[in-house]
């Protein structure tokens, strides 16, 4: 085996597994920026939710003072028609 045959059988291999390592690592700097992205969009959609959901809990409170009120007239009615 001459020295040009041991270094293409050691340098070949070596240079390939070299830019399977650089391809590689490529590919994951992409697939690491389709997650930030989507961690973003993710992020904005919860913020929308938690808008929502805080409307929702006032819209419920309101409510329930409503409730209150005519719970409390509807008593008052109630009383009423029974001491007259």
């Amino acid at each position: 085996m001459t020295n040009l045959q041991l270094a293409l059988s050691i340098g070949i291999p070596s240079l390939l597994v070299l830019v399977g390592i650089f391809l590689n690592n490529a590919r994951f700097g992409a697939i690491d920026n389709r997650f930030t992205a989507t961690d973003a969009r993710m992020d904005n959609r919860f913020t929308a939710i938690d808008g929502r959901l805080d409307r929702m809990q006032a819209d419920l409170s309101q409510f329930y003072m409503i409730l209150g009120r005519h719970e409390a007239d509807i008593n008052n009615l109630k009383e009423q028609r029974r001491s007259a």
